[in-house]
């Protein structure tokens, strides 16, 4: 009984593994680099230049990065705290 058992575990440990590898990978394989330009970053957030300097010196928005880039990971995490 417990090699039946242990074997469920294992293949149940197998198929969450490959379930969050699988969507570990479809968040990274968005189409934007990690770091991203200010138009990169536009085209991400799917607004105007002009709303992004609104965001950009707003009070939780991720800080701009040397050569004025940004963090996709920050603004993910940041928009996920907008909701």
């Amino acid at each position: 009984m417990d090699s039946v058992m242990q074997n469920f575990v294992d293949w149940l440990k197998g198929i969450i593994k490959e379930t969050l590898n699988k969507l570990l990978e479809i968040e990274r394989d968005d189409g934007f680099p990690e770091l991203m330009d200010v138009t990169t970053t536009c085209d991400f957030l799917g607004i105007k230049y002009d709303t992004f300097q609104l965001y950009r010196y707003s009070d939780g928005f991720p800080k701009e990065l040397p050569a004025k880039r940004w963090s996709k990971r920050a603004i993910k995490k940041w928009l996920e705290n907008q909701i």
